[in-house]
């Protein structure tokens, strides 16, 4: 028997990742996943591009969660059809093995449904709530939309209603189980929801609510049973099962966490994008969402020190390492490039340094779509090393381009690393360093400018830290 798992997709770096991964780890072998996607900011679109899984099926379709789903229904070929969101996993590698046992355990089942966690966003092991009910006694007692695995005629039939944003689910649970369904429950563990999603974020819970009552005055269900209803999940707060946390979740839990770079593995890397985790690049993820599912980071700078717990190494250190390893390496890349600004004085400091030969081109000034533009006109090959010397955010949004178009090829976002190794903008004396202060010796050099961007990326990097995003680093 075909099991499906329909999954919406919108914005969904870094957790997609996962989420995926999850699906992937599954034993169950007659499994398909269908991905809905939908037109996205971050780098989501380049993950999708690189899947490759028989398994796996991407359709393009703009619209609400619940006009999506009923998208993605259309082409599931399975009996049985569940839902993933694209930021939650399966609780187990057999969960898909277990709804099948269940299914053919009993006898013309319509349903199947079982137990759910509720986690930090950013750290699956940490559970904050558990779904866990037998027995359904009353018409407004749902499970969680991702416990549940229903048949296909059902779904296709019923349909989820697109009128609502939040709650399309609830309603759709409601109109199942108004009808003579027969369900079964399983008492394992389906699923982990991270928490923050749109239904179990606060910020939405005012136009979740109005949503959730007015859908059980529709099926004539007073405000008194919705209140009953809620009241429920606090007893949920208190539950607490022993939980194994598996070694499989362990790993799906780093999965979406910045990696680091380690240079033991320089002859393993092809198409990874290397950037410093920074200040800047923090702030700017958090409002541009730069990071790609390829990159690998360093630690650059005291404020990637306390967010990673990773020993600060500055660019032009972590540059000398790099170049020492191309240098041992000489036949890894098929051929070098630096884009961007590189003084005279820049150019000779690598010409001396790097042994094999690199190739320059100068960028435009002028946005990331006036520099990706003249990107395709020049003669670049794959399996290459790309150099950029641009500023963040600029050089990171720079790479996804440069890594959608030549995957195989690593890209190294040094900024202005090579300017101060060469002595063409002065080193900050060593004491700066030590005391967390080179920051403030770059100042002197085109002050205005950077000033102007300290200020905005300390507001950024606030907001990220206050609304919980630094944790995924």
């Amino acid at each position: 028997m075909k099991i499906s798992v329909v999954m919406c997709v919108k914005n969904s770096m870094p957790y997609i990742l996962a989420s995926i991964k999850s699906f992937n780890n599954q034993t169950y072998k007659n499994k398909e996943l269908i991905i809905v996607y939908s037109k996205s900011n971050d780098q989501t679109f380049n993950f999708l591009k690189n899947l490759k899984n028989k398994n796996i099926k991407i359709v393009q379709f703009n619209g609400n969660i619940y006009q999506s789903l009923n998208h993605g229904i259309k082409f599931a070929k399975g009996k049985l059809i569940g839902i993933l969101h694209s930021d939650d996993i399966f609780f187990e590698d057999e969960t898909l093995d277990k709804i099948c046992s269940a299914y053919n355990f009993e006898n013309k089942i319509d349903l199947i449904y079982g137990n759910v966690l509720y986690s930090e966003r950013d750290n699956l092991l940490n559970i904050k709530r558990i779904w866990k009910q037998s027995k359904l006694n009353n018409i407004y007692d749902l499970p969680p939309h991702t416990g549940t695995f229903i048949l296909k005629k059902i779904l296709k039939k019923l349909k989820y209603s697109e009128k609502y944003l939040i709650s399309g689910d609830t309603d759709l649970l409601l109109r199942i189980f108004s009808k003579e369904v027969k369900y079964t429950y399983i008492n394992k563990f389906i699923s982990i929801m991270r928490e923050g999603g749109i239904s179990t974020n606060y910020r939405y819970i005012i136009n979740k609510s109005m949503e959730d009552v007015k859908i059980f005055s529709s099926h004539n269900l007073s405000f008194f049973d919705y209140i009953k209803k809620i009241s429920g999940k606090f007893n949920q707060l208190f539950v607490r099962d022993k939980i194994k946390i598996s070694k499989s979740i362990i790993n799906l839990n780093n999965e979406s966490k910045g990696k680091f770079y380690d240079f033991k593995q320089f002859n393993k890397y092809n198409g990874k994008i290397i950037s410093a985790l920074n200040l800047a690049f923090i702030a700017y993820d958090y409002k541009f969402k730069i990071r790609s599912h390829n990159t690998l980071f360093w630690s650059d700078g005291f404020i990637s020190e306390i967010t990673s717990k990773k020993k600060k190494i500055p660019g032009r250190i972590f540059l000398k390492k790099f170049i020492k390893k191309i240098n041992s390496f000489p036949y890894k890349y098929k051929n070098i490039y630096v884009l961007g600004r590189l003084p005279l004085k820049s150019n000779r400091w690598l010409s001396y340094n790097l042994n094999s030969k690199f190739i320059h081109y100068n960028l435009p000034y002028g946005t990331t779509n006036k520099i990706n533009k003249f990107l395709v006109k020049l003669n670049i090959s794959d399996n290459s090393l790309i150099i950029l010397t641009l500023p963040t955010p600029k050089q990171e949004l720079v790479a996804n381009f440069i890594n959608l178009k030549f995957p195989k090829s690593t890209i190294l976002c040094i900024g202005g690393s090579i300017n101060i190794s060469s002595q063409y903008e002065k080193e900050a004396p060593k004491i700066f360093y030590n005391l967390n202060l080179e920051w403030l010796w770059r100042l002197k050099f085109d002050t205005r400018r950077r000033i102007t961007r300290l200020i905005e990326t300390m507001i950024l990097y606030i907001q990220a830290k206050l609304t919980g995003k630094t944790k995924i680093y």
